[in-house]
């Protein structure tokens, strides 16, 4: 079964049932669920997106697609999981390279013990 990454950047999380299991997708955070799921909740892969902006209550008349179109936008599904350490901050990944080097050093003196 062939699962995506769900990220959820809307303001409120989101929780729908899927073949009677619940599948909640909090604030700010990656999900993995499986693309069948994902395809129902969200309509991903499916170019008519209003049944699911009803279903998911994004919408309650037609008049309200632009508004539902803009929240589903902000619901970002990828089969690949996302690179966090990049959108926190560029910073996060200089830190470790430093204990790194040292542990190079380290492996260089247990080789020569040996």
């Amino acid at each position: 079964m062939q699962t995506v990454y769900v990220t959820n950047k809307w303001e409120k999380p989101i929780t729908f049932s899927y073949e009677y299991k619940p599948y909640t997708f909090p604030v700010g955070e990656t999900v993995e669920a499986p693309l069948e799921a994902v395809c129902h909740i969200f309509g991903h892969g499916d170019e008519d997106k209003e049944p699911y902006m009803a279903r998911l209550a994004l919408i309650k008349t037609k008049n309200d697609i632009p508004e539902g179109l803009k929240i589903l936008s902000k619901i970002v599904i990828s089969d690949k999981p996302p690179t966090q350490d990049h959108s926190l901050s560029p910073v996060v990944e200089r830190v470790p390279l430093p204990p790194k080097r040292a542990g190079g050093k380290g492996n260089t003196e247990a080789h020569q013990h040996g």
